[in-house]
This record gives C-alpha cells, sequence and structure tokens, in this order.
C-alpha cells in the first residue's frame, strides 16, 4: 500500500535566531510518521502510528493524576475476591477499565510475619482473531507459504494480589488490626513527600523550594484494597477498600506541594472519613443490639389465654381485650423498643483507636426539651472515651459540611489522648435535630494575641 494522497502541509519558516536569543531542543519520546508520496505502508509505519497516539494519550493521562474513577468494588465471598467492574489511571497515565466482575480464589494464601495483601488492578492485554498473512514485502507472494495470525489486541486489567507487611501487625487483637493498619498507612501518606513542618528540620523554613524532577519509571498499577487474614470471620478474610484506593481527585503538582507543605490532599482527606464510616458500620452491624422488651404483652397475651379467664368473658369481652392489646401495641405500652446505637460499648473496645480528623457518628434523638433548655446528644460520650474533650454545637447542616472541609489539613484523633473534638449536631430553623447523626471535628488549635502580650505559658510551650 503507497500513500498517493496525503501531501503534508507546508511547513512554516523557522523563526530567525541570533546570538541575543538563544534556544535548544530536546526530544520528549513521541514520535510520530513522517507521510509522503511514495511511501510503501508496512506494519511499523501502522504501529508508529500507534505508538504516537499512545503517548500522546499516556501523557495527557499521567498529567490528570492517578486514582479510581468509578467501580472497582471489592469484597470477599466464600473464600473468593470478587472485584467489580471499574476505571482507573494509573500514574503512568493508562486507562484500567474493567467491564465485568473478577473473581481470584484464596485459597491457600498464608501471609507472612506482619504480613497483609495489596489487591491491585494492573494493565492486561491478549491477542486475538486470526487472519492469512499475504505474503512478506521481501518474500515470494507466489511461493504459497502463506500463514494466519492474531490481528487484534484486547487491552484490559489483571486483579492481583502483592504482599505487604506492616511491623506491629500481628501484636494487635483481631478486631483492632484494620484500624491499626489504616492509621499507618495514612501516617505514612502523610509523610510521603518529607513535608517540612512535621519533618526533622521543622524549625527552620527550607532553603530550596525546587520542583519534583521528573519521574523515570511511573507505578502501572492502581491499588484498590487492602486484604487482611481475620480467623474469627465467617470467610476468614477482612477487605478495607479506602485504606489502598484513592479516587482521581488531583494533578501530581498539586497533591505534590500540598503534601511537602504539610497539608492534606483532598483525595487523602475524604478515603480517611469513609474509611472510618465504612469500619463504623460494619462494626456497630455486627454488635447485636437489645432484644425489645415484650415482657408487658406476655403478661397479657397469658391472662387472656388463662382457662378460666375464657370461661368468665364473653366473645365480646374478648374482643375488646384483644383491641386492647392492639391498641397498647400501636402506643408501645405493652412493647419497649430496643435501645438504639451501639449499646454500653465505646469506639476502642470496637477495635477503632484512632478517627481521621472530622466524621459522622450515630446517636440517639432526645425528646423535644424544655423551652430555654438544650439537649447534648447522648451516647457520644461513651462512644468517644473519657479522654476526649467534648464540646457540643448545633448548626445549619451546610454549616457542618463547611466544618468538616475545614478540619482537611489538621491532625488525626486518637481516642487515648486529651484532645479537643466538637460535636455538630444539625438542626433545622426550629432548633430540632434533623437526623439521627452528628458530625465530629478536631478543635482548631489557634492561640491570637497581640505582640509583646504573649502569655508565658504560651511562650514556654
Amino acid at each position: 500500500m503507497t500513500i498517493s494522497e496525503a501531501t503534508p502541509a507546508a511547513a512554516s519558516p523557522a523563526p530567525p535566531t541570533t546570538p541575543t536569543t538563544p534556544s535548544a531542543t530536546a526530544d520528549g519520546g513521541i514520535d510520530r510518521l513522517n507521510p509522503f508520496d511514495g511511501l510503501f505502508l508496512r506494519a511499523e509505519h501502522l504501529g508508529r502510528i500507534q505508538d504516537y497516539a499512545r503517548e500522546l494519550a499516556l501523557a495527557v493521562g499521567a498529567a490528570g493524576g492517578p486514582g479510581v474513577v468509578e467501580g472497582y468494588e471489592v469484597s470477599v465471598q466464600d473464600g473468593t475476591l470478587r472485584v467489580g467492574g471499574g476505571l482507573a489511571v494509573s500514574a503512568e497515565g493508562r486507562p484500567l477499565r474493567s467491564q465485568r466482575l473478577v473473581t481470584l480464589p484464596l485459597t491457600g494464601l498464608t501471609p507472612g510475619l506482619d504480613g497483609f495483601w495489596w489487591v491491585e488492578v494492573a494493565p492486561d492485554s491478549r491477542p486475538y482473531g486470526d487472519a492469512p498473512v499475504q505474503g512478506s514485502y521481501c518474500d515470494d507472494p507466489c511461493t504459497g507459504t502463506g500463514t494466519t495470525r492474531r490481528p487484534y489486541v484486547s487491552e484490559g486489567v489483571r486483579i492481583q494480589l502483592v504482599e505487604g507487611a506492616e511491623r506491629g501487625l500481628d501484636n494487635q487483637l483481631p478486631a483492632s488490626r484494620r484500624n491499626f493498619l489504616a492509621s499507618r498507612i495514612f501516617g505514612a501518606e502523610r509523610t510521603e513527600h518529607s513535608p517540612w513542618p512535621y519533618g526533622t528540620g521543622r524549625a527552620h523554613l527550607p532553603q530550596s523550594w525546587t520542583p519534583p524532577a521528573a519521574s523515570p519509571g511511573r507505578p502501572r498499577t492502581v491499588r484498590i484494597a487492602v486484604l487482611l487474614r481475620d480467623p474469627g470471620r465467617p470467610d476468614g478474610w477482612e477487605v478495607d477498600m479506602w485504606t489502598a484506593r484513592r479516587d482521581r481527585a488531583a494533578a501530581p503538582p498539586q497533591r505534590y506541594w500540598q503534601s511537602r507543605l504539610g497539608m492534606r490532599p483532598w483525595d487523602a482527606y475524604t478515603a480517611q472519613i469513609l474509611q472510618f464510616q465504612d469500619q463504623l458500620a460494619h462494626v456497630l452491624g455486627a454488635a447485636q443490639p437489645s432484644a425489645a422488651d415484650l415482657g408487658p404483652l406476655l403478661e397479657q397475651l397469658a391472662l387472656i389465654g388463662e382457662e378460666q379467664f375464657l370461661r368468665s368473658h364473653t366473645k365480646d369481652q374478648l374482643g375488646r381485650e384483644v383491641a386492647r392489646l392492639i391498641t397498647g401495641i400501636g402506643e408501645g405500652a405493652l412493647i419497649r423498643p430496643a435501645q438504639a446505637g451501639p449499646g454500653p460499648y465505646g469506639l476502642q473496645e470496637l477495635g477503632i483507636a484512632e478517627l481521621p480528623p472530622a466524621g459522622y457518628l450515630p446517636f440517639t434523638p432526645e425528646p423535644e426539651p424544655e423551652p430555654g433548655q438544650s439537649t447534648a446528644p447522648t451516647g457520644i460520650r461513651a462512644l468517644l472515651g473519657p479522654q476526649v474533650d467534648l464540646r457540643y454545637c448545633s448548626c445549619a447542616p451546610a454549616d457542618v459540611a463547611q466544618a468538616v472541609q475545614e478540619a482537611q489539613h489538621r491532625d488525626r484523633i486518637r481516642l487515648d489522648e486529651p484532645v479537643g473534638v466538637d460535636i455538630l449536631l444539625p438542626v433545622d430553623d426550629g432548633e430540632a435535630p434533623v437526623g439521627d447523626w452528628v458530625a465530629f471535628v478536631r478543635r482548631e488549635q489557634r492561640h491570637c494575641y497581640d505582640p509583646g502580650c504573649l502569655p508565658q505559658s504560651r511562650m514556654k510551650s
């Protein structure tokens, strides 16, 4: 096949250069075909066209940053890892798309010392189809030595497990392993790019603000979960998506400089909140709620069922007794509801010793308070424990969202240390709670003073 009609446009003349305007060039590793009339198109030329489009796409993808775009839900069922379809972008810029459920048996998988597994999405491809080879360019086309090859390549993904280790993981109680691992991974992510406010040289401003160097090799995979061995579970495994998963949210320069300046990137912040909420929902769901108190109802049923009672009452009287029972059930007089919330357990007892800087908790709505009185949400102190310094605030739901966003760069909350935490109760215009949840945010530590009036205690600290 020859190109007979593809005539490249005339190149515009390059601007003249003079000694006063020096310039230099550098190859970008993105090469395209330069077609001309009479060029005999071969496989290598078509491959160069594909390579050019691919390298352009990878460069644009890498500039947008890595992460999961959608899907890739991970779970374990009957000893099999299940990963739903989804779309992610690797750090090298390649889209990783799966359009079906992938299953991976976990039989015989044994962790090493302090071990766990990263669940990763990796690029994969396979050729398919069948087409005859009509003859090579340098061979005699009439020799009849043709063969067949696969003319297409399907680009997909491979779900793989990569073993990791976190020192001290095996020393944790089974209920605490998930939160321990999440806290360690989040902590390492906070110091990934050596943020000077948290390093050994934080007492002095850095002398160099050089931008990050070009990375010669970027990861080709995207992490979507961690997998922990848990013999206490029916299936023997525990999956934590948000400890590993980061949704695609920011370009690499933004993430780098946020980390370098001691800030927390948005995708890392939301991952910490979602990891806590997911684990909280699990532990509270696993804690069996108190059964409803049926004692008063059973007493009434036993009375009606006695032989003497049945003989001494007419059918109309029995009907009125049954109607009274139904009314009592509807009014709650004969059935006392189970206690809402997690019961007497605290988060530390449930295996959660460290929280994100902000998040959400369930609470039991109180009856409407008397005029001029305010009611603090119940159960929060029991959840968070005695060490935390709690302050209760009521605010509009929009202000709750603002407060959670403002906590993005604050430290995580350790429940075994005295730390100030604000409990935000969302209320409507009439100061009535709008739901059965509250938000918590780590209180800002900002002390303002006039120059020359700094208290001695502040100076010493």
